[in-house]
C-alpha cells in the first residue's frame, strides 16, 4: 500500500473480524445462517468453485470500458495491496474509510461489505498463484498484487477483488474465530451475486453485489 495512504488509514478504527462477522450473521436473518450453516455441513476441506466463470467484465465493473449509456458509480474507490497476511486488516479498513464518505450509507450495508471485502482478499491472499510467478509490488517484495474496488451504485455496491493467480476461487471450512474467515460460503450467502472473471492482462477478479438497505 502506498504510504500516503497507509497514513491516512493509521487512525481508522477497524472492527476485529471476529466481531465484525458475529454482528453482520446476527443480522442477517434466520434464512442466511441456515443457508451458510448448510453449506458448510455439506463441505469439508476445500473444492473448486462450481460458479462458471463470466466471459469478460460484469457491468458497471471497474474493468469494463465506460460507454455511454452504462451505468456510472456515486462514488468509487480502489486499493492496491500485496498479498500478505496484514492485507484483509488493511482492506476492511480502507472499506470503512470509504462507506462512510458516501452519502445514504447504512450501518448494516457496509458491515456486510465490510466483512466481504475482508473475506474476498483473504481468499486471494491464501490462493493466489506462486509469488515467483507472479508481478511485484517493489523489489523488496515477494509477493503478488491484489488490486480492491468499491463502486457504489444507487441500488448496489459492486466490490472486486482482483488477484495474479490464475486458478478459480475455491471453497474453504474454517473455524468460527479464524481470522480467515468462511470466505466464499459468507460471500455467497450475504451477496445479492457473485461470480469471477479472467482479464486479459492475466489472474482474476472475483467481485459480488451487495444490495443496499
Amino acid at each position: 500500500m502506498k504510504s500516503s495512504c497507509h497514513s491516512a488509514l493509521q487512525g481508522v478504527q477497524a472492527r476485529p473480524l471476529l466481531a465484525l462477522r458475529s454482528a453482520v450473521l446476527k443480522g442477517a436473518g434466520t434464512r442466511h445462517r441456515e443457508r451458510i450453516k448448510a453449506q458448510e455441513e455439506m463441505r469439508t476441506g476445500m473444492m473448486t468453485s462450481d460458479v462458471r466463470p463470466l466471459a469478460g467484465p460484469i457491468t458497471g465493473s471497474a474493468w469494463q470500458c465506460a460507454w455511454p449509456g452504462q451505468p456510472r458509480p456515486l462514488d468509487a474507490g480502489t486499493l492496491a495491496l500485496v498479498a500478505l497476511p496484514t492485507s484483509p486488516f488493511w482492506a476492511r479498513r480502507y472499506t470503512r474509510v470509504f462507506l462512510d464518505s458516501c452519502r445514504g450509507m447504512s450501518e448494516d450495508t457496509a458491515e456486510t461489505a465490510e466483512l466481504l471485502v475482508s473475506e474476498l482478499v483473504t481468499n486471494a491472499v491464501r490462493f493466489a498463484d506462486n509469488p515467483a510467478r507472479a508481478l511485484r509490488y517493489s523489489e523488496r517484495a515477494n509477493a503478488g498484487l491484489i488490486s480492491l474496488s468499491i463502486r457504489h451504485f444507487r441500488e448496489a455496491l459492486l466490490i472486486e477483488v482482483y488477484d495474479t493467480g490464475s486458478n478459480p476461487p475455491v471453497r474453504s471450512r474454517a473455524d468460527e474465530d479464524a481470522e480467515s474467515g468462511r470466505g466464499l460460503m459468507i460471500v455467497e450467502a450475504l451477496s445479492k451475486e457473485w461470480s469471477y472473471f479472467f482479464p486479459p492482462g492475466g489472474g482474476k477478479v472475483v467481485y459480488c453485489f451487495v444490495e443496499i438497505r
